[in-house]
């Protein structure tokens, strides 16, 4: 529907976007821009002008074809989507255009012969800005994946806007507001020309119809890129679809719609037209929210088209003969030297099992792979998925390459790629963490975390039970991490009623904040994972201490967790893994997790009395004789026993009666104890606790 173009600025202050609910973004961060930058608003005024101006002598003949390049954003996830995936968007993204998808017998009957064809087309380029050989389609290695609309920093690899449209496939998407969204594209003229942000993003998960996506959100980019080329909404220029039909997307051809979240029945009329009755809207319009769309009309083709011919943005240029020589969309270039990478299908794994390696090299298909595999067997490999295990613990790095009749790629080298444990458990009968004994990564630690860095941490700023703990700092903190502590393999085995129990000591700067810590235990090397504990948002708040860089002030601030280990009560290998989920909200703080312990108790009702207070060795780390102080809530008889990190009993002390609440007692082994780690365990008829102790 067409309203002169000075209403346009009428429909900026309606927006909204549904939480939870991936719709695209265009119009929240357009209003935003157009809020702060007037600028934008004249460069906005003038492409009305001119597109008003030529709509009055527009023919539909020119044919336009347009450079594109994807850059795939990605941490080695399901994100680095396949070029065939994309190749399968600009499939469909062609076929939409050209009005070839066969889906256009399913258009109303009303609305059949507007359909139109936009003479508009997209060719993969085949040059980059310096003329060397590309496919068109980027992979690049960037925490970016975790896309945040108000970064500076995001749109970094974009290549000149006026010679292509750029196209940016992301893991997240979540704009200044803090709301999730879809996918969302500028207007020509938002930015000056030549801006490296004259871009579309959208997520992987929403580009064409195979891979990681499906064929329900295939049309999302033939949606994004109507906006890059000047198309609103057919609800106009707001996200409140589904609200009222005053907005106006200024295409004559549209008839006035609140849009649709939904595709209504196409035989009751009823069901669409809403604004006017009699009167049906264009409910399977690429511009609507339907996800039963089907079409473009003549009149969003023509609006399309004279924006091509607007030197606003510098679209002009792009369908020229010249560029499309420039670009390689005329002559292309078919075969590039390819860029080395690889996939894995697993990270973390026991000695002798097999990992996959799998070949994802970028921008030419190799003919030759070329692996190294310091450690493994087989060490080396010509093979594009070779299978290799490794027979001893550690941290292995995998170098690769590959060739073609092109050339030959850089060799790609991931430092500390596999992290491989003993089949046999580290630790049995037992297990305690207080994090006194090495910094973190270490021998009993594998860390990982999807933003590139190492975010758990110890620290001596912290802790419940001796001078260290582990954390998460502010810092690190970064928007979408997903960030893991994976500890050694424990044998459960022998332990009846099993319990992992820790402490926790957290706080949110708002209240808002939707942050998660989740446990997960795995019986399979790490090759899956069961979610056995999760708390999220204010949940996760220990103490009401808010502040700005939150350190715990005493142990009272230090939240007691214990979580049922049934599931895995009889399995000789168990790890456990330590999980924090952070959200994209702005402002987040420390979060703090010390004194991990395998305890038993039976029956699972004594929780109460677990809790009840704590047990403490000192010195720890100590020559070999210490003491430990035990809060008791009655007058009862306790044991204690000491083992090693094997489960082996070394010395069982006398029986001792100790009184109503807190008692200090002396330990003296009498037997020479080498460096290294040692399990105290301290049991009574209301008290089983395992703590650790180290020898120095």
């Amino acid at each position: 529907m067409k309203y002169p173009y000075v209403f346009f600025w009428l429909f900026l202050p309606m927006y909204a976007l549904s939480q939870g609910n991936l719709r695209c973004g265009t119009d929240v961060v357009m209003k935003e821009i157009y809020d702060k930058d007037s600028e934008a608003t004249l460069r906005k005024q003038k492409l009305e002008e001119q597109t008003e101006l030529w709509l009055q002598k527009a023919s539909n003949s020119a044919t336009y074809v347009i450079p594109v390049v994807f850059h795939i954003l990605h941490q080695d996830g399901p994100e680095n989507i396949s070029d065939d995936q994309v190749k399968d968007a600009l499939r469909i993204l062609n076929r939409d255009y050209a009005k070839e998808n066969p889906d256009t017998a399913e258009i109303i009957p009303v609305f059949k012969s507007l359909a139109d064809s936009t003479k508009i087309q997209f060719a993969l380029a085949t040059k980059d800005a310096n003329g060397v050989c590309t496919s068109g389609i980027i992979h690049h290695y960037d925490i970016h994946t975790d896309w945040y609309s108000a970064s500076a920093s995001v749109f970094a690899y974009t290549w000149n806007p006026t010679r292509y449209l750029n196209v940016y496939v992301v893991r997240s998407i979540t704009l200044s507001s803090g709301d999730p969204t879809s996918a969302y594209a500028y207007y020509p003229g938002t930015w000056p020309t030549g801006s490296p942000r004259d871009a579309a993003v959208i997520l992987n998960n929403y580009l064409g119809s195979v891979g990681t996506s499906n064929g329900m959100h295939s049309r999302v980019l033939t949606h994004e890129v109507g906006h890059w080329l000047n198309l609103y909404h057919v609800f106009g220029f707001n996200n409140s679809v589904g609200v009222d039909c005053s907005g106006s997307d200024l295409v004559s051809d549209t008839p006035p719609t609140q849009g649709y979240l939904q595709c209504p029945d196409a035989a009751i009329a009823t069901q669409y037209q809403v604004c006017t009755p009699g009167l049906s809207e264009n409910f399977q319009n690429y511009m609507d929210y339907s996800f039963c769309s089907r079409m473009f009309t003549q009149g969003q083709a023509l609006r399309m088209q004279t924006t091509l011919q607007s030197n606003v943005s510098g679209r002009n240029n792009l369908w020229t003969n010249a560029n499309l020589q420039l670009t390689g969309v005329v002559n292309p270039v078919t075969v590039c030297v390819p860029n080395a990478d690889f996939k894995y299908s697993r990270s973390i794994t026991c000695v002798n099992t097999p990992i996959i390696f799998t070949d994802a090299s970028w921008n030419g298909q190799p003919s030759s792979y070329t692996w190294s595999f310091p450690g493994g067997t087989p060490a080396t490999s010509s093979f594009s998925a070779p299978v290799v295990t490794y027979a001893g613990p550690g941290l292995y790095s995998v170098t690769y390459s590959v060739s073609n009749s092109a050339g030959s790629s850089l060799p790609v080298t991931k430092t500390n790629l596999i992290a491989v444990t003993a089949d046999v458990a580290s630790y049995s009968g037992a297990w305690a963490e207080s994090f006194e004994n090495l910094p973190l990564p270490n021998s009993d630690w594998v860390l990982n975390s999807s933003s590139g860095g190492t975010a758990w941490e110890t620290t001596s700023l912290a802790a419940y039970d001796g001078v260290y703990g582990a954390r998460i700092s502010k810092t690190n903190n970064t928007s979408k991490a997903v960030t893991s502590m994976i500890g050694p393999g424990v044998d459960l085995s022998s332990i009846p009623n099993p319990l992992l129990s820790f402490r926790l000591a957290a706080v949110e700067n708002r209240t808002d904040h939707v942050n998660a810590l989740k446990v997960y235990s795995s019986i399979d090397c790490g090759d899956t994972w069961n979610l056995i504990y999760t708390k999220t948002g204010m949940a996760l708040v220990t103490t009401s201490n808010v502040s700005a860089d939150y350190v715990p002030a005493g142990i009272e601030e230090w939240q007691f967790e214990l979580i049922d280990l049934s599931n895995v009560a009889s399995s000789d290998h168990t790890r456990f893994k330590f999980e924090y989920v952070r959200d994209s909200i702005a402002d987040p703080n420390n979060i703090y997790i010390d004194d991990i312990n395998i305890i038993s108790t039976t029956p699972l009702n004594n929780m109460s009395v677990l809790q009840s207070r704590d047990i403490k060795v000192f010195p720890n780390p100590s020559d070999g004789n210490f003491s430990v102080s035990v809060t008791l809530p009655a007058k009862q008889q306790v044991k204690f026993s000491l083992t090693d990190a094997l489960g082996r009993t070394l010395k069982t002390f006398d029986p001792i009666e100790l009184e109503t609440g807190e008692s200090k007692y002396d330990l003296y082994t009498g037997i020479r104890l080498n460096q290294g780690i040692y399990f105290l365990k301290v049991e009574s008829n209301q008290i089983r606790c395992t703590k650790k102790v180290i020898i120095e």
